[in-house]
């Protein structure tokens, strides 16, 4: 991973929309250990609007993951 740096501590306004995306990962023990994903993320905290996704394939977990940050980027695209 690329070092970005410090993050500033300075005080700023508070953002005008906020967001939270959570992922939880874990291995199921029955037999051989499969991968599960899922990822929890609400777009606009002040808003009842949860995302839920779950899946074994770490490929379709970023997919969801980018879509959701596409979608917080772009409000428009809800």
């Amino acid at each position: 991973m690329a070092d970005h740096g410090p993050v500033s501590t300075s005080p700023r306004d508070p953002p005008e929309r906020a967001g939270a995306l959570i992922v939880r990962v874990w291995l199921e023990e029955s037999g051989d250990p499969k991968l599960r994903i899922r990822m929890v993320g609400q777009l606009d905290l002040a808003a009842d609007d949860r995302v839920t996704a779950v899946t074994a394939d770490i490929d379709e977990m970023l997919a969801h993951i980018r879509d959701w940050l596409e979608r917080f980027a772009d409000p428009s695209r809800g």
